[in-house]
């Protein structure tokens, strides 16, 4: 926009900056009305000029009256008819659009009322001034003020068509909506309100959300979804505390489809509400058109400032259950076939596991075990360089843990490895290479950080893949020039790029692999993972246990008749 354009837009806004909404609307009624006038007085007089004052000039005779009066009733019901023809019209447009609980939310506006009722009453008014006129009698400040009502009827009205399409725009009917929500819950602490207020506020901007996403009209839904998260995060959790126990038992009625399993989960941890609103962002994920992977990073965003609220007021069931319907998106993308969900979606599920890291480190760990489970996943559906991804997004979480809690670094790198480890005999080349990159790249870092714990579990890990595919990877990144991606995808930088500062790495890391293979010089991974670990696969729950990796590079062989948690010896 040029220069002198955003000035004038500034200039606007500063004249009607600080005035109510519904002034700003009216504005233009009033500003029509008193021209109008303007130009009747000015043009009265050059017509009349033998009228010495405005009072001679504007006092009618009775037939003048009578048929002012009742040119000005017939004119307010006519122009009423339309404004209300168009009103409807719109209302009906809307709700047919978005959801018909919209009706609900035009009778609820005091203002709708107000407007009508005093067109009515001006027209009605009218009437009754006109059978008051006589041949020899004009009742004159009647007939002024039936005048004057009649105009600020005219003043009124047409700017109320103005204001009405606007109230009934999607991101007006969201924020009000909104708005409407959060005065419900503040009384609900105060026990003037139930859930009833808040239930129907949650179910209007759903069914807007919903509308939006199947009209194709993106950036609606994306507001709706921004309105729900941002209700939880700041209104909801923030006064969650201090409402009655019994606001949060909750039964079929409340939620319909709910199984009497969900119902008792919610009932026990009281988080109805959000599950009431994490579930329609899975039933958003499932209607979303696949190219429009904005929607799902808008949801997936506003999944983790509830899961990052919920850990900084205490909620630690919110947290979980946030982290639960990250997993619910993640299969709801493979179960789609789309790769274009799962970039954005593990995205954010990283950066939730790197806020939970001081307050809530065991689901920083979780998170990290999930992503690279369902990494794995859409590996094994035929989406493989999501596996990668996943692993550089656990490979970040884990050199954004050292500062924090070191022992949550070791044991994503202990996670890493194990994943490597489990998958070079089955994994896809685009996948395993993705995955080792990861593990690569923890290791240069691990060495030049000097944490000589971690560097020493991927050095082992990285031991035990063969050797000429650790070779050629190594080459690979060493010689890569650009890290651009000769396509344009999520990630925009390629697996194989690393930074200059951690290239220096290589020979180090090639010669720590030296001396691994030759049996010294590098710590032996344990058996065990590290306590509190989630190893088992919540998808497919029999796994058998990973192998163990030895000083020497081969893998142990663990006896059949061990179980899934026992250690190999």
């Amino acid at each position: 926009m040029p220069e002198n354009d955003v000035q004038i837009q500034s200039a606007k806004r500063s004249v009607t900056a600080g005035l109510p909404a519904g002034l700003i609307v009216a504005l233009p009624g009033f500003a029509l009305v008193a021209l109008v006038a303007m130009l009747v007085i000015l043009f009265g007089f050059l017509d009349a000029s033998h009228y010495t004052t405005l009072a001679n000039l504007l006092t009618p005779d009775p037939a003048a009256a009578a048929g002012t009066v009742s040119l000005a009733g017939g004119a307010e019901g006519v122009t009423l008819s339309i404004v209300i023809l168009v009103v409807f019209y719109g209302i009906q447009t809307t709700s047919s659009r978005y959801s018909p609980r919209i009706i609900d939310i035009f009778t609820r506006n005091p203002l709708n009322a107000l407007v009508f009722t005093f067109a009515l009453a001006s027209i009605l008014y009218t009437f009754l001034v006109r059978a008051e006129i006589r041949p020899n009698y004009v009742p004159m400040w009647s007939v002024a003020l039936a005048v004057v009502f009649a105009l600020a009827n005219f003043a009124i009205l047409l700017p109320y068509v103005i204001y009405i399409f606007d109230i009934m725009r999607a991101e007006s009917l969201i924020k009000g909506i909104r708005k409407r929500a959060t005065r419900d819950i503040r009384k609900s602490v105060t026990g003037r309100r139930g859930r009833d207020g808040v239930m129907t506020c949650l179910s209007q901007i759903t069914d807007i959300v919903f509308g939006s996403i199947q009209l194709g009209d993106v950036p609606v839904s994306i507001y709706g979804v921004e309105a729900l998260s941002r209700f939880v995060a700041d209104d909801y959790l923030r006064v969650k505390k201090k409402l009655r126990p019994e606001w949060f038992h909750v039964g079929h009625s409340d939620l319909p489809g709910a199984s009497d399993q969900i119902l008792a989960e919610v009932n026990r941890a009281r988080t109805w509400v959000e599950y009431l609103i994490l579930s329609s962002f899975v039933d958003f994920v499932g209607l979303t058109p696949v190219h429009r992977k904005e929607a799902v990073h808008a949801i997936a965003l506003a999944t983790r400032d509830i899961g990052l609220a919920a850990i900084e007021v205490g909620d630690p069931e919110v947290a979980d259950l946030s982290v639960r319907f990250f997993n619910t998106y993640l299969r709801t993308a493979i179960t789609r076939t789309a790769p274009t969900f799962a970039s954005s979606t593990m995205n954010e599920y990283r950066r939730l596991a790197i806020g939970a890291l001081e307050w809530r480190p065991d689901i920083s760990v979780e998170s990290a075990a999930h992503l690279l489970r369902y990494g794995r996943h859409f590996d094994e559906s035929g989406m493989p360089a999501i596996f990668g991804a996943a692993a550089e997004d656990v490979a970040d979480l884990a050199i954004e843990a050292q500062g924090r809690d070191p022992e949550v670094t070791r044991r994503l790198a202990l996670l890493l490895v194990r994943n490597l480890q489990d998958l070079i005999p089955t994994a896809r080349p685009i996948g395993l290479n993705g995955l080792f990159k990861a593990v690569a790249k923890l290791a240069f870092w691990a060495m030049a950080s000097d944490a000589k714990d971690v560097s020493g579990i991927l050095v082992e890990g990285i031991a035990w893949a063969p050797p000429d595919f650790v070779d050629g990877a190594l080459n690979r990144m060493e010689s890569m020039r650009s890290g651009l991606f000769w396509e344009v995808n999520e990630r925009v930088i390629a697996f194989d790029w690393v930074e200059e500062p951690l290239r220096a790495q290589i020979p180090r890391l090639r010669a720590a692999l030296k001396r691994a293979h030759g049996g010294g010089g590098a710590e032996e991974l344990t058996a065990e993972p590290a306590a509190g670990m989630v190893m088992t696969d919540l998808i497919a729950p029999t796994q058998p246990s990973l192998p163990v990796i030895p000083a020497n590079g081969k893998r142990a062989v663990v006896p059949e008749q061990q179980g899934a948690n026992t250690p190999a010896q």
